[in-house]
């Protein structure tokens, strides 16, 4: 007799583990793999974090310090975008959403501490913890909950309209100023006008400590830097003798928009990783519905199903924060990103024992898909990939 929580895809297709027993040894297997990585941290996982926040800062003070001395030289103004960018990556990606995870918890070193981690991105911490940790990773792409995957219409489960037709075109904003979007993505204003109380009581809460960080932010990068930028430039022309307004002018317009380029960039960049994690042809979809009475061994189930990974080297899966190995991010939110890789071959083959799909491909193929899939669905129809719980007998 197939388990109650068997799934089944809009074609038909039963997927996952079939009784009752396959499902409790599916749970106990990816069980046993955690418990085993866990045992197993160390010094050398405590050398790779503490590593990357040093990889970190000294990008970021080469590529501002590029900016100062090299002004609008653009062959020195380009590396320091480059140089500047990769230590957005890594902070963001990398250290910034990870240890809000609490991956490194374990070390009991403040600097790595989940609840006190402070990014350098405009979206505020507890906002992300909110919407993220909680929110995204416990509902991943599940319909009406999952707000993530509710920003667009990847399913032709979900009806039509006119609007929809505009989705490449919002992709494409939403890929360029990622940044902010996330930021202000916990406002919900999408509910304004179904919800409007439920919004004005979210926006007295929420805008306040939102707009002190957005405006943090943005006074650092595009006054504080560059006005520093300038005083540095205006000090080094001094003691050259060179004309000392051109040249601070000269230094603080490079410090402005090689910040601006460095966290376009990084936007772009955010996006599109993140969307080969849910967005992809072969990403699941779920109905509310299902949810009632989840168990463990089935939470598993679904969090493998809505994501997908792609394959790459160690410089792209430090770029990525680890994104490349999506699947044993949500079914191992809290262990350590560098590990993800060393277990990921033995979730895919415990997925092949049980029947269940294991999605993963080339960064270009899936981000391939991502496109096609947001096209395609911008129009009438689609791709019927709801998977809904199949009740024995039916």
């Amino acid at each position: 007799m197939l388990h109650p929580y068997s799934l089944k895809t809009s074609q038909g297709k039963l997927i996952g583990p079939r009784t009752q027993a396959d499902m409790l040894a599916f749970q106990a297997e990816l069980d046993a793999l955690r418990l085993r990585v866990f045992r197993d941290l160390g010094a050398s996982d405590a050398r790779y974090v503490i590593t990357l926040l040093w990889l970190a800062r000294g990008f970021e003070v080469a590529g501002r310090g590029l900016f100062v001395l090299g002004g609008l030289y653009w062959p020195l103004w380009c590396l320091g975008v480059l140089l500047l960018t990769i230590a957005h990556l890594i902070e963001t990606m990398e250290l910034g959403h990870n240890l809000m995870h609490g991956q490194f918890d374990w070390m009991n070193d403040p600097r790595f501490a989940g609840k006190q981690y402070n990014w350098n991105f405009a979206c505020d911490p507890v906002d992300w913890r909110e919407f993220h940790n909680h929110t995204h990773h416990h509902y991943s792409n599940v319909q009406g909950k999952d707000r993530d995957y509710d920003s667009l219409r990847l399913t032709g489960h979900r009806p039509w309209s006119r609007k929809y037709l505009l989705q490449p075109l919002i992709s494409t904003i939403a890929a360029l100023t990622f940044e902010w979007g996330v930021a202000m993505h916990n406002l919900q204003m999408e509910k304004r006008r179904t919800d409007p109380i439920g919004t004005q009581a979210r926006m007295a809460r929420i805008w306040p400590r939102m707009r002190a960080r957005l405006l943090f932010t943005v006074r650092r990068e595009y006054l504080w830097w560059p006005l520093a930028a300038m005083a540095l430039a205006g000090a080094g022309a001094a003691l050259l003798s060179q004309p000392l307004a051109l040249t601070a002018v000269t230094c603080g317009m490079a410090m402005l928009l090689g910040n601006l380029a460095a966290g376009i960039l990084r936007s772009i960049w955010a996006y599109f990783i993140i969307a080969c994690g849910h967005f992809t042809d072969e990403a699941h979809t779920f109905a509310e519905a299902d949810l009632v009475g989840e168990t463990k061994a089935q939470w598993y189930l679904r969090q493998i199903l809505s994501a997908a990974n792609f394959r790459g080297n160690v410089v792209l899966d430090v770029l990525s924060g680890n994104a490349s190995h999506q699947i044993e991010h949500h079914i191992y939110p809290d262990m350590p990103s560098i590990r993800l890789a060393q277990v990921a071959p033995e979730v895919e083959a415990i997925c092949k024992r049980y029947n269940v799909p294991y999605n993963t491909a080339s960064l270009p193929w899936q981000v391939w898909t991502v496109f096609w899939r947001i096209l395609r669905h911008s129009f009438p129809g689609g791709w019927l990939n709801l998977t809904r719980v199949q009740l024995p007998g039916k």
